[in-house]
């Protein structure tokens, strides 16, 4: 796509950031209820921002004993456009989270198209280091499947957005308990109904 098409990544930041503060609720046909909120410090990570290791920010950042390179920092950085699109595609990593950066728009992240969830994940049986343990997906196509990957704070007991992804294969849901999602709402910080669905 050319310039004007793509989205940078300020715009990224801003259609994330219309939805912080949101709360998303899935029910699923069993009566599961998956409420999880969107928070700004999730970003870099949704992004994938954080596997660029060749951008010596993202080096900072990952680097846990660093105070000061962290979400605020770079994403300051993003809204200055120090840190951008063009040094975000020019990374040799670039190909890692080309899928999710090129999918990671409002619409995206906002609409009920997540038709099943994994419950009780089991990252055990892939290798996987995900700690979520609701993994929300849609098929996209033959065998082409975006995730969310809904994850507990330990310390608030609230859930968040631990990733996003889209994966050429049903590796992550192969083998686990799936049941299908009924219905949506996503509620703004006031918590009046933004959007709600069922199906």
């Amino acid at each position: 796509p050319d310039k004007e098409e793509r989205q940078d990544l300020p715009e990224k930041h801003n259609d994330y950031m219309r939805l912080n503060g949101c709360r998303a609720e899935y029910i699923l046909v069993n009566g599961i209820k998956i409420e999880f909120f969107y928070k700004e410090q999730n970003f870099i990570h949704l992004l994938g921002l954080h596997k660029l290791k060749d951008i010596q920010m993202i080096q900072l950042f990952n680097d846990k004993k660093n105070r000061v390179v962290q979400t605020q920092y770079v994403i300051s950085r993003i809204k200055q456009e120090k840190f951008t699109d063009t040094m975000v595609r020019a990374s040799s990593f670039f190909s890692e989270i080309a899928d999710r950066y090129e999918t990671f728009t409002y619409d995206n992240l906002s609409t009920i198209t997540y038709t099943d969830a994994v419950v009780d994940f089991d990252p055990s049986r892939i290798s996987s280091k995900l700690k979520s343990d609701y993994l929300l997906f849609e098929e996209k196509g033959q065998g082409e499947y975006n995730h969310l990957g809904i994850a507990l704070d330990p310390v608030n007991r609230k859930r968040y957005i631990e990733t996003f992804f889209h994966q050429s294969s049903a590796n992550y849901i192969t083998g686990q308990k799936v049941i299908r999602v009924s219905g949506f709402t996503l509620y703004n910080p006031e918590n009046q109904i933004i959007v709600r669905d069922y199906f």
